[in-house]
């Protein structure tokens, strides 16, 4: 048993809160802490009820590791795609506003 691949979503999802903090991308745009957790967590319950349908209808199995904890939240569904939908919802936030901040210039300037 090993919490070498928790760590290795840890990990990158505290270096994309730093980077959201040092640009104010999502989490940390002013006034919007709120909705940012919210839009998090919305996604993150629809990842997890996907992934338990897909579980009940037998599509979805949990891979064998020694890189894993081994602690299961439920059956076939392990701590660490808890942590991995969380870090999937929160990348994909932080890379819309980026793009957004990014982009709108060139939009606005018709370039």
């Amino acid at each position: 048993m090993s919490a070498l691949y928790l760590l290795s979503i840890i990990v990158p999802t505290v270096c994309m809160g730093l980077v959201d903090r040092r640009w104010q991308l999502f989490l940390f745009r002013p006034g919007a802490a709120g909705r940012a957790v919210a839009v998090v967590a919305a996604g993150t319950v629809l990842f997890l009820v996907w992934d338990l349908i897909a579980i009940e209808a037998d599509m979805y199995h949990r891979g064998e590791s020694d890189a894993m904890t081994g602690i299961e939240l439920a059956p076939e569904f392990p701590l660490e795609e808890l942590f991995f939908i969380v870090f999937l919802c929160y990348l994909t936030m932080v890379l819309h506003q980026l793009f957004r901040l990014v982009l709108a210039p060139r939009v606005r300037s018709g370039a």
